[in-house]
């Protein structure tokens, strides 16, 4: 049966889970297209999938083992955050994880304050899983992880790496610190390049808010404050381009002791 009317009890929860009070009362986020529905991995469970009914008609729907319900296109249009839809989405329960169950010999974390921009956030989680950082930790003023456009912008990599939210970063912090983690922080007042530091060992790489970067508080709680080199004339760095530019010198520095 094709579904065709707005107030059905599906579309309704569908759209609701374009908000972000919906996706954290039902625990449910949605992730659009095919590619990015084939990589839902990592434990990551699909409570049913949504098709148009052109997709049914083009593809061959029987290699998806869920709970799945066919809508017009017009209605997957209305559902959709794309602007140009495949037809095709899957409603996934948001996955938990336990700060203590990550900290392992050779820690290698990312810490983000007050990101606001999905696609800076979804490029961060996607360069820290390439990057092959353990987890990313979220201040609860960032942009929430599972907004359509942060999951977009992952290209799957949400589903690689622990993304663990709403983090008071006072209390992250010194978990880490008495786990033995150091605390590296990207700032403009920063006193050493990361180039002449070790990053082998046991670290976390703190990444501040696109505008203001760091607060200062924040910043108090680092071990040390990391420049970025600028020799032109910006006077800053996108964030995400800042982190995955420490994030890389730590692959370098790690590549190197494995030669």
């Amino acid at each position: 049966m094709i579904i065709i009317s707005k107030d059905n009890k599906i579309i309704k929860q569908v759209k609701y889970l374009r908000t972000k009070k919906g996706r954290y009362e039902h625990n449910l986020f949605i992730v659009e297209g095919a590619r990015f529905v084939d990589e839902i991995t990592g434990g990551f469970n699909i409570k049913y999938l949504v098709f148009s009914q052109t997709f049914t008609q083009k593809n061959e729907t029987g290699g998806y083992h869920h709970e799945y319900y066919i809508v017009s296109d017009k209605l997957f249009n209305e559902l959709s955050d794309t602007f140009a839809p495949q037809g095709i989405l899957a409603v996934v329960e948001q996955k938990q994880y336990s700060v203590d169950n990550l900290s392992k010999g050779n820690s290698f974390f990312l810490i983000a304050e007050n990101i606001q921009d999905p696609g800076n956030l979804g490029t961060l989680i996607r360069t820290a899983d390439a990057a092959g950082a353990d987890a990313i930790f979220l201040s609860g003023n960032c942009v929430d992880v599972y907004n359509p456009k942060v999951v977009r912008a992952t290209a799957g990599s949400i589903f690689h790496l622990p993304v663990i939210e709403n983090n008071s970063l006072d209390i992250l912090i010194g978990h880490l610190k008495r786990n033995g983690i150091k605390i590296y922080a990207a700032h403009l007042k920063g006193k050493k390049y990361p180039y002449e530091i070790d990053l082998t060992e046991n670290i976390a790489i703190l990444i501040g808010n696109e505008g203001n970067g760091l607060s200062e508080y924040v910043s108090r709680k680092a071990d040390l404050l990391l420049k970025i080199p600028m020799l032109g004339m910006a006077e800053s760095l996108n964030a995400s381009v800042a982190g995955g530019i420490l994030l890389y010198e730590v692959v370098r520095q790690r590549i190197n002791n494995l030669c």
